[in-house]
């Protein structure tokens, strides 16, 4: 099977990410990879409250999944716990990575991890339905992840968060 349609926009879009990028979003034009690991938690947040209006539970569930990870991430950066290149390669492992640098207690990484292989593959992959009470509960979450691990950066004022 074979769609010349589709081969012609995969060589336009490859041909997009090939190209020095112009009209950048605003605020992720940084050149420190922990920033802008922070700031890309921050739009995936806000793109999560947006979201949320409009009941596009699915969609929030795994933005607030993500933004979380992307906050983790910018914290083990920050902390030099990582280099750019060897961020960790599983949403799991996120999360050990954050229990290992002291981020979060264990016993809170692994519940973290839990509920993203318990429920985040459930949701977007197999049987499990997304509810805006589901939805809510996530996005809550994510926002207090956020709130604690930016709050103990040196760099908190760099947040783009409301």
């Amino acid at each position: 099977m074979s769609s010349t349609r589709i081969e012609q926009l995969l060589d336009t879009a490859q041909a997009a990410f090939d190209r020095r990028p112009t009209d950048i979003e605003t605020g992720l034009n940084v050149s420190d990879a922990a920033l802008l690991q922070l700031r890309k938690a921050c739009r995936l947040l806000a793109g999560a409250e947006a979201l949320q209006e409009q009941d596009y539970y699915t969609l929030v569930i795994e933005a607030s999944f993500v933004a979380m990870e992307r906050t983790v991430e910018f914290r083990l950066l920050e902390r030099g716990t990582i280099e750019p290149t060897d961020l960790p390669g599983t949403h799991p492992g996120v999360y050990r990575e954050a229990a290992s640098a002291g981020i979060f207690d264990e016993s809170v990484a692994n519940d973290l991890a839990d509920l993203w292989r318990n429920h985040r593959a459930k949701t977007y992959y197999q049987d499990g339905l997304a509810a805006a009470e589901r939805a809510e509960t996530m996005y809550a979450l994510a926002q207090e992840v956020h709130a604690f691990v930016v709050g103990r950066s040196s760099q908190r004022h760099e947040c783009l968060c409301k």
